[in-house]
């Protein structure tokens, strides 16, 4: 008689709670937008929300310039641009800028 215990072949069940498959924090990767903005880059659930939006709740996290630049996937793009998921947004102040003439 053998005492080797037989691994189950069913997989486990996940479980809720912090990374588990039930967690309602853990954002669904269908809804992740790259934001950048200088030395700052995250990976956010910002699919469905506009450019302005954006700038306006992120202001301080990434340390916006209010009169920074809004780029979306290598495009200018407007504060009323639907920010979709997988794409970059990125927030940069033209270098070389003068003043009024």
């Amino acid at each position: 008689m053998s005492t080797e215990r037989i691994r189950p072949t069913t997989t486990p069940e996940t479980h809720g709670g912090p990374g588990g498959g039930s967690d309602p924090f853990t954002p669904l990767a269908a809804d992740l937008v790259a934001v950048t903005a200088g030395p700052y880059s995250e990976r956010l659930p910002l699919a469905g929300r506009t450019v302005a939006q954006v700038r306006r709740r992120f202001a301080d996290r990434f340390d916006l310039d209010p009169q920074a630049v809004a780029v979306v996937d290598g495009q200018p793009a407007a504060d009323d641009t639907v920010l979709a998921a997988d794409q970059v947004l990125t927030f940069f102040r033209p270098s070389g800028e003068k003043g009024a003439t």
